[in-house]
């Protein structure tokens, strides 16, 4: 078929993709001209038609930021083009933007997949594990349409042979898809507005699939909500919306001005850095995360929408919560943007604690495309986002738990394995994903083709039960580690010494050799029976055999996940001063010393820890939560904590007597709360960390302990102090 047919195949094709209501993929088999030529691309970052173009090949530029290329969510393309050209990529393979990118296609719409090797060819060839992976996916894909370059230079093949007549179907309109609605869009769009006009403090979650119309719910929701208003007698409505980007949200704005022109409303509609609507009856108006965040007052806010709310940091999510009384946060929740799961497991618990009448609803229907599009199975099945538990026999009986601990295999599996066993990959994976909230489809591509991982599994007879990665760490590079000093730059996979020398001031930290626990996951059903334990005990013996010196982990510090990692005998080496942007969390470093001279190195790291933490709370730590403070300092070594002299005794016995004033026994205080915390817990200790320790303001700790004011305050550290008789 000659270059000049093409045109026309490709409209033929997605007509014939629209009437069936699904999308096509398209493997483009060629070189880079070869590739222009036939889209009509050229090299100013624009295409001819609609094509969306995702490369990092030099001969084929990008039509998107290929590291941010997750603004384009929310949006909706008819063609992209997705560069699989190995040495296009320092790291081949994105199955994240591949993913992401394939859910913003519509029905009708073409992914078209770029290669200059037959793919027989290039599985034979290539040594990136992750390459050869989503290769073999493809070959087995029975959907897949192949367009190769003859060697005449002038025509090409097509695989399978599939008729064109030319005969053009009417052009592709994808407003069609969105005159009807689905039953549950008609439900999202009702509990929207329930939102707006029910009690407040009743928060709506809303997550589905890409494609399902989560979007223009919300957009037809503030259509009803504004047209109806005059009948309620109401002042006007002041909606705010709110994304990680303005951009991500053009199908939501496509859709309100559809939905306005259908009842004939008069709106103002402006759409630029700052989008908004007005209408006779109320507004519609994007506000930034980070200006509805900052506000020194909370704003008059009707009703706020967030949407792609997985993609913005948990910790702002909750604030948000706790600011506005009237919010739906719309959500992806496959894992996508990798914080899908981040978004279920931390947030919502979260969310429960701050409004505990919070809702869900989830939508299950496609409205982009078709119930079994061809296209989102297979990008489900490669990126592995249907990976599911297997469910596992229910161990419940002491004496079976302790029979299962001792029946505990481990072993160490090889990114071959994984490729040759698509089965064993996706049971790996899916073990890793329900557990770890930041699990996304390119730690497939950490898996397969990052030489320093090292893969290990828990079973128990036959059933996966626990997964680890770890990494090796140590450089031993002079010029890389002076580069690194003087902060001229950052090295890949060197996060554990690269932290300590970077923050921590330890020059001697690439001296030693590390590994570190990327992900440690035990199966759901199983948590609680100690195999975490075990398993942890196996992968020091692995450290040890490696001839390491250190075993560590970096994590989103809460007080019952670092009690965990201390209870393995784990040190702190560091807390990070700001929040971790997915978890909400500050992130702690742990460290393990494994060999002899790392013994030394453990104690120097530890003790500069400690003798900064206290001073650090009134300040970088200030928003640490209480319950991770007396966590940190219940295993703080004897000889980092302070003595009391006999002046400092006197000083807490006449607070206690009411003889003296708080602010004139505070230092003496200070030193007692330092002690008692590594007595046994109580939830009182709380009031001292906060009061004493962190400083927080006193009206601060009376709202947070339910106290009436200062006296009340004062009166329950008395009482608790002299309940517990100083050291």
């Amino acid at each position: 078929m000659s270059y000049r047919n093409f045109p026309q195949w490709l409209e033929q094709l997605q007509s014939q993709a629209l009437t069936k209501g699904e999308r096509q993929l398209v493997l483009l088999v060629g070189d880079a001209c070869w590739v222009k030529e036939l889209l009509e691309v050229n090299n100013q970052k624009q295409t001819t038609g609609d094509l969306l173009v995702f490369s990092n090949h030099p001969d084929l530029v990008s039509t998107i930021d290929t590291k941010h290329f997750s603004q384009q969510l929310g949006s909706e393309n008819n063609r992209i083009l997705f560069s699989c050209v190995e040495r296009s990529m320092a790291n081949a393979l994105n199955l994240d933007a591949f993913a992401a990118l394939s859910g913003t296609l519509v029905a009708g719409g073409v992914m078209f997949i770029w290669l200059e090797k037959p793919l027989e060819q290039a599985i034979e060839e290539t040594d990136v594990m992750s390459l050869k992976y989503f290769y073999q996916q493809l070959i087995n894909n029975k959907n897949l349409v192949t367009v190769q370059k003859n060697s005449d230079q002038a025509t090409y093949q097509v695989y399978p042979d599939i008729e064109c007549g030319f005969k053009i179907n009417p052009p592709l309109e994808t407003e069609s898809l969105y005159q009807t609605k689905t039953k549950e869009q008609q439900t999202a769009v009702e509990k929207i507005i329930n939102v707006s006009q029910g009690h407040r403090n009743r928060p709506l979650v809303l997550t589905a699939d890409r494609g399902r119309g989560k979007s223009s719910a919300l957009a037809i929701a503030c259509v009803q909500l504004l047209e109806n208003n005059d009948k309620h007698g109401n002042e006007k409505l002041n909606i705010v919306i709110t994304a990680p980007h303005v951009r991500s949200l053009s199908v939501f704005y496509d859709q309100i001005a559809r939905s306005f022109s259908d009842v004939g409303a008069d709106i103002n509609f402006v759409k630029n850095s700052k989008a908004s609507i007005n209408h006779r009856f109320g507004s519609v108006t994007f506000i930034a995360i980070d200006q509805l965040i900052h506000q020194s007052n909370t704003l008059d806010i009707s009703l706020l929408l967030i949407d792609e709310a997985a993609s913005i940091p948990v910790h702002l999510l909750t604030e948000l919560a706790g600011r506005y009384s009237r919010i739906v946060f719309s959500s992806t929740v496959h894992g996508y943007e990798g914080a899908g799961r981040g978004f279920t497991l931390k947030f919502q618990k979260k969310l429960k604690k701050i409004m505990p009448q919070w809702r869900s609803f989830h939508m299950h229907e496609p409205m982009r495309w078709r119930i079994d599009d061809p296209l989102e199975i297979f990008v489900f099945d490669s990126c592995l986002l249907n990976a599911k538990l297997a469910e596992l026999p229910a161990i419940a009986e002491l004496s079976e738990i302790n029979n299962a601990q001792k029946s505990l295999c481990f072993s160490q599996l090889s990114s071959k394995d994984l490729v040759d066993d698509t089965k064993l990959l996706g049971e790996v994976f899916s073990v890793l994903v329900t557990a770890h909230y930041q699990t996304s489809p390119n730690d497939i591509s950490l898996m397969l083709d990052n030489k320093s991982v090292h893969i290990f599994i828990a079973k128990l007879e036959d059933n996966i039960v626990g997964v680890a990665l770890l990494l090796e760490e140590g450089c031993n590079n002079s010029a890389d580690i002076q580069a690194v000093e003087s902060n001229q730059r950052r090295l890949k996979n060197q996060f554990i010494p690269q932290s300590l020398l970077t923050h921590c001031g330890f020059t001697e930290s690439f001296s030693y050799q590390y590994l570190r626990i990327l992900r440690i996951a035990i199966h759901p059903q199983y948590h609680g029976c100690g195999f975490g334990h075990r398993f942890m005990k196996s992968l020091q013996v692995f450290a040890k055999n490696q001839q390491v010196d250190f075993i560590g982990a970096s994590f989103g510090a809460n007080a019952q996940l670092l009690k965990f990692w201390q209870n393995e005998g784990y040190q702190i080496a560091r807390i990070g001063f700001t929040k971790d942007k997915a978890s909400g969390e500050h992130s702690a470093l742990v460290l393990c010393a494994v060999s002899d001279k790392a013994q030394f190195f453990e104690r120097k790291i530890i003790s500069e820890f400690y003798s900064s933490f206290d001073y650090l709370l009134t300040d970088e730590y200030k928003s640490l939560a209480p319950q991770l403070v007396w966590q940190v300092l219940h295993h703080c070594p004897n000889k980092s904590l302070p003595q009391l002299s006999g002046h400092q005794l006197s000083s807490i016995a006449d607070f206690i007597n009411k003889k003296r004033q708080f602010s004139h026994c505070v230092r003496a205080l200070h030193y007692w709360s330092l002690l008692h915390c590594k007595e046994n817990y109580h939830p009182l200790a709380l009031l001292l960390i906060e009061r004493i320790l962190q400083k927080k303001s006193v009206e601060d700790i009376c709202f947070n302990h339910q106290l009436t004011g200062k006296k009340m305050l004062n009166e329950a550290l008395i009482h608790y102090i002299s309940q517990h008789q100083p050291i």
